[in-house]
């Protein structure tokens, strides 16, 4: 009986602990910008170091109710290998979905899902993990 107790005791306190401070869902909900990024360095078979993804344009989200959000920047159509491929443009909104500590932003322009980790989330700062390569930094846009 003795044995039960802090057993119990641990499966108790570990069960609490794991859904506080991690409703993802509600503080996610607004307009993100963002702010930096930094590169993880990564080497090849050789033991040389990888190049660092090309720079791209990096404007936010804005995540609504509904696992609805939009893009601040718009999807065009990349399929296509045309020259007025950017004239067929999908627009900015998409859908996302949170799994556990995963963040999953469904891009228009591959027809496929982005995954980044959650590293932090809390009333002002967004920090996501991008395939291990990148840590990328959003603020939260603030109304005046």
């Amino acid at each position: 009986m003795k044995l039960l107790v802090p057993i119990f005791l641990v499966v108790f306190l570990t069960g609490c602990q794991s859904k506080e401070g991690k409703n993802y869902e509600s503080k996610i909900l607004g307009k993100w910008i963002f702010s930096d990024e930094y590169f993880i360095t990564r080497y090849d078979n050789e033991g040389y170091e990888e190049p660092p993804p090309p720079p791209r344009e990096h404007y936010g989200y804005n995540f609504f109710s509904k696992d609805s959000c939009e893009a601040n920047e718009n999807y065009v159509n990349l399929k296509s290998l045309d020259v007025d491929y950017y004239q067929t443009k999908f627009g900015r909104k998409t859908v996302y979905k949170i799994e556990n500590d995963s963040l999953k932003i469904f891009n228009r322009s591959f027809n496929k899902w982005d995954s980044f980790y959650i590293m932090n989330l809390d009333s002002n700062n967004m920090v996501l993990n991008n395939q291990n390569t990148i840590i990328q930094k959003f603020v939260r846009a603030i109304k005046k």
